[in-house]
């Protein structure tokens, strides 16, 4: 393990920017890098005033503290927030989940080498309507819109994660699968006591980069950044509220939402 100097990370700092914009360290600073993050309750939203918040929001916060510099922050819709990488409105975009064996020669972005944490996805389905698993493609299972393609069975997309898990609580729909961190809250926050919840699949969460020269300095930048965050004992600190194995409850469970 080894540990950046001061003077070591600006130089190399200089280099990735270099690298990834043409341009050198007395310019550094002039350039506007854009992220683009998914907007998700714990990851990143915008409060009633305007203010961001959420894990992702601190990490790239953490990132900018460690190299001397500010980076412009943009909140979209999820699949919004991908398009924003792919049309060169943003120069990363993060988060999504890697899909192993996925073809990543046929996708238009490049994933991050580093892995920032593994993400439990859960299916959520009504607890009065239990579903066969091994026909889940016989189902009206929603997922979000950009994770449609994610899953050897049909599913369907949607923009608002809450409305699809009230419909699961109704009955409306049989089955939602999606990240636990995004929609346990949720569930304990509003009492969807109608809920059933089993884990479908642990994933890989990534950084989405472009492809060619400019992706593979960014990838050098969040690997160093990262690693010297996590020798700092700052990285699970910033993405604290994201960081949770499965754990195995349900809402129908004695005093689960207190009182």
């Amino acid at each position: 393990m080894w540990r950046l100097t001061t003077s070591w990370l600006a130089v190399g700092i200089a280099i990735v920017l270099t690298g990834l914009f043409g341009i050198g360290p007395s310019t550094a600073q002039d350039k506007e890098v854009v992220a683009s993050l998914a907007s998700m309750p714990q990851s990143a939203e915008r409060d009633d005033q305007g203010n961001l918040h959420g894990a992702y929001v601190e990490l790239i916060k953490g990132l900018d503290q460690l190299n001397g510099r500010k980076t412009k922050i943009i909140v979209a819709p999820f699949q919004r927030s991908v398009k924003n990488l792919i049309a060169g409105r943003a120069d990363f975009h993060i988060p999504l989940i890697k899909i192993p064996g996925v073809d990543v020669a046929s996708l238009p972005y490049a994933f991050s080498s580093t892995t920032l944490f593994q993400v439990p996805f859960v299916l959520y389905t009504n607890a009065k309507k239990p579903l066969d698993l091994t026909r889940l493609g016989d189902y009206q299972i929603l997922t979000d819109l950009a994770h449609v393609s994610f899953f050897p069975f049909k599913t369907k997309g949607s923009t608002c994660l809450p409305c699809a898990i009230k419909m699961v609580n109704t009955g409306r729909i049989d089955g939602f699968i999606f990240a636990q961190n995004e929609i346990d809250p949720y569930i304990h926050t509003h009492r969807l006591a109608n809920v059933r919840r089993q884990l479908y699949k642990n994933f890989d969460v990534k950084i989405l980069i472009p492809k060619g020269p400019n992706g593979e300095a960014l990838d050098r930048y969040f690997s160093e950044g990262i690693q010297t965050l996590k020798e700092q004992g700052l990285y699970d600190k910033l993405l604290a509220p994201v960081l949770f194995p499965y754990k195995e409850w349900q809402p129908s469970d004695p005093g689960i939402f207190g009182g």
